[in-house]
Protein backbone atom coordinates (compact mmCIF):
# COMPACT_ATOMS: atom_id res chain seq x y z
CA UNK A 1 0.00 0.00 0.00
CA UNK A 2 1.79 3.34 -1.13
CA UNK A 3 0.60 5.55 1.87
CA UNK A 4 3.31 8.42 0.84
CA UNK A 5 0.57 9.53 -1.30
CA UNK A 6 -1.65 12.13 -0.74
CA UNK A 7 -4.80 10.63 -1.19
CA UNK A 8 -4.23 7.67 1.11
CA UNK A 9 -2.48 10.40 3.89
CA UNK A 10 -5.70 12.58 4.07
CA UNK A 11 -7.56 9.25 3.87
CA UNK A 12 -5.87 7.72 7.10
CA UNK A 13 -7.49 10.56 9.04
CA UNK A 14 -10.35 7.95 10.44
CA UNK A 15 -7.67 5.35 11.14
CA UNK A 16 -5.53 7.72 13.57
CA UNK A 17 -8.60 8.93 15.28
CA UNK A 18 -9.87 5.63 16.01
CA UNK A 19 -6.30 4.24 17.04
CA UNK A 20 -6.38 7.77 19.20
CA UNK A 21 -9.84 6.93 21.42
CA UNK A 22 -9.13 2.96 21.31
CA UNK A 23 -7.25 3.32 24.79
CA UNK A 24 -10.09 5.17 26.15
CA UNK A 25 -12.51 3.44 24.54
CA UNK A 26 -11.67 -0.07 25.61
CA UNK A 27 -11.05 0.91 29.55
CA UNK A 28 -14.59 2.47 29.31
CA UNK A 29 -15.97 -0.82 27.38
CA UNK A 30 -14.18 -2.99 30.40
CA UNK A 31 -15.45 -0.52 33.48
CA UNK A 32 -19.32 0.14 32.36
CA UNK A 33 -20.01 -2.06 29.35
CA UNK A 34 -20.42 0.41 26.52
CA UNK A 35 -18.97 2.25 24.14
CA UNK A 36 -19.73 6.45 24.30
CA UNK A 37 -21.46 8.04 21.35
CA UNK A 38 -18.98 11.05 21.73
CA UNK A 39 -16.41 9.23 21.47
CA UNK A 40 -17.80 6.45 18.68
CA UNK A 41 -19.60 8.85 16.51
CA UNK A 42 -17.03 11.59 15.66
CA UNK A 43 -14.80 8.89 13.74
CA UNK A 44 -17.67 8.38 11.01
CA UNK A 45 -17.41 12.36 9.59
CA UNK A 46 -14.12 12.13 10.57
CA UNK A 47 -13.34 9.04 7.96
CA UNK A 48 -15.59 10.11 5.83
CA UNK A 49 -14.12 13.51 4.99
CA UNK A 50 -10.80 12.20 4.55
CA UNK A 51 -11.72 9.92 2.66
CA UNK A 52 -13.63 12.07 0.48
CA UNK A 53 -10.73 14.29 -0.34
CA UNK A 54 -8.53 11.27 -0.49
CA UNK A 55 -10.77 11.31 -3.72
CA UNK A 56 -9.95 14.24 -4.47
CA UNK A 57 -6.39 13.26 -4.76
CA UNK A 58 -6.70 11.06 -6.91
CA UNK A 59 -8.02 7.98 -5.49
CA UNK A 60 -10.54 5.99 -7.66
CA UNK A 61 -13.61 6.69 -6.06
CA UNK A 62 -14.27 2.79 -6.31
CA UNK A 63 -12.29 3.13 -2.75
CA UNK A 64 -14.92 5.34 -1.22
CA UNK A 65 -18.00 3.22 -2.68
CA UNK A 66 -16.41 -0.15 -0.79
CA UNK A 67 -15.78 1.57 2.78
CA UNK A 68 -19.17 2.83 2.54
CA UNK A 69 -20.82 -0.68 1.69
CA UNK A 70 -18.79 -2.26 4.40
CA UNK A 71 -20.16 0.31 6.95
CA UNK A 72 -23.48 0.09 5.71
CA UNK A 73 -23.13 -3.85 5.50
CA UNK A 74 -21.23 -3.90 8.90
CA UNK A 75 -24.17 -1.71 10.64
CA UNK A 76 -27.04 -4.04 8.78
CA UNK A 77 -25.32 -6.98 10.58
CA UNK A 78 -24.57 -5.51 13.84
CA UNK A 79 -28.17 -4.45 14.03
CA UNK A 80 -29.46 -8.20 13.46
CA UNK A 81 -27.39 -9.53 15.75
CA UNK A 82 -28.37 -6.52 18.43
CA UNK A 83 -31.74 -7.80 17.87
CA UNK A 84 -31.12 -11.01 18.90
CA UNK A 85 -29.70 -9.92 22.27
CA UNK A 86 -26.36 -10.68 20.64
CA UNK A 87 -24.38 -7.35 20.68
CA UNK A 88 -24.89 -3.71 21.83
CA UNK A 89 -25.43 -1.01 20.06
CA UNK A 90 -22.18 0.68 20.87
CA UNK A 91 -20.50 -2.50 19.57
CA UNK A 92 -23.03 -2.43 16.17
CA UNK A 93 -21.44 1.73 15.66
CA UNK A 94 -17.76 0.49 16.43
CA UNK A 95 -18.14 -2.25 14.58
CA UNK A 96 -19.41 0.25 11.06
CA UNK A 97 -16.77 2.64 11.85
CA UNK A 98 -13.86 -0.36 11.72
CA UNK A 99 -15.41 -1.63 8.34
CA UNK A 100 -15.19 1.97 7.21
CA UNK A 101 -11.59 2.91 8.08
CA UNK A 102 -10.39 -0.16 6.85
CA UNK A 103 -12.72 -0.89 3.66
CA UNK A 104 -11.05 1.78 2.22
CA UNK A 105 -8.02 0.14 1.79
CA UNK A 106 -9.31 -3.29 0.23
CA UNK A 107 -12.71 -5.40 0.62
CA UNK A 108 -9.91 -7.43 2.94
CA UNK A 109 -9.16 -5.75 5.97
CA UNK A 110 -12.53 -5.07 7.48
CA UNK A 111 -13.06 -9.18 7.00
CA UNK A 112 -9.60 -9.47 8.61
CA UNK A 113 -10.40 -7.20 11.04
CA UNK A 114 -13.67 -8.76 12.47
CA UNK A 115 -12.33 -12.17 12.15
CA UNK A 116 -9.33 -10.96 14.72
CA UNK A 117 -11.99 -9.66 16.98
CA UNK A 118 -14.09 -12.48 16.95
CA UNK A 119 -11.60 -15.18 17.38
CA UNK A 120 -10.19 -13.67 19.89
CA UNK A 121 -13.41 -12.98 21.69
CA UNK A 122 -14.32 -16.70 21.27
CA UNK A 123 -11.13 -18.25 22.26
CA UNK A 124 -11.94 -15.41 26.01
CA UNK A 125 -15.10 -16.86 26.37
CA UNK A 126 -14.43 -20.66 26.13
CA UNK A 127 -11.51 -20.60 28.11
CA UNK A 128 -13.94 -18.76 30.82
CA UNK A 129 -16.32 -21.45 30.19
CA UNK A 130 -13.96 -24.26 30.89
CA UNK A 131 -12.30 -22.63 34.46
CA UNK A 132 -16.38 -22.26 35.44
CA UNK A 133 -16.15 -18.20 34.83
CA UNK A 134 -18.89 -17.83 32.30
CA UNK A 135 -21.97 -18.91 31.88
CA UNK A 136 -24.19 -18.57 28.62
CA UNK A 137 -25.87 -15.56 30.20
CA UNK A 138 -22.96 -13.80 30.90
CA UNK A 139 -21.60 -11.05 28.32
CA UNK A 140 -18.11 -9.57 27.80
CA UNK A 141 -16.73 -6.24 26.77
CA UNK A 142 -16.53 -6.22 23.18
CA UNK A 143 -15.28 -2.69 22.13
CA UNK A 144 -11.39 -4.10 23.42
CA UNK A 145 -11.40 -7.33 20.95
CA UNK A 146 -12.97 -4.90 18.33
CA UNK A 147 -10.16 -2.72 18.64
CA UNK A 148 -7.37 -5.15 18.93
CA UNK A 149 -9.17 -6.29 15.66
CA UNK A 150 -8.80 -3.34 14.10
CA UNK A 151 -4.95 -2.64 15.18
CA UNK A 152 -3.64 -5.81 14.14
CA UNK A 153 -5.41 -5.55 10.46
CA UNK A 154 -4.24 -1.73 10.62
CA UNK A 155 -0.51 -2.80 11.55
CA UNK A 156 -0.97 -5.85 8.63
CA UNK A 157 -2.03 -3.12 6.28
CA UNK A 158 0.83 -0.77 6.78
CA UNK A 159 3.55 -3.73 6.27
CA UNK A 160 1.85 -4.93 3.52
Amino acid sequence: MDFASTSNLVALAGPIYLLAVAIPLSLIDVRQRRLPNRLVLPGLPIALVGQAFGCLFGTNWLALAVAVVWMLAGFAVGLLFNRMNALGMGDVKLISLICLNLGWFGWQWPLAALTVAFGLATVLVLALFAVGRYRLSSTIPLGPYLLTGFLASTIALVLS
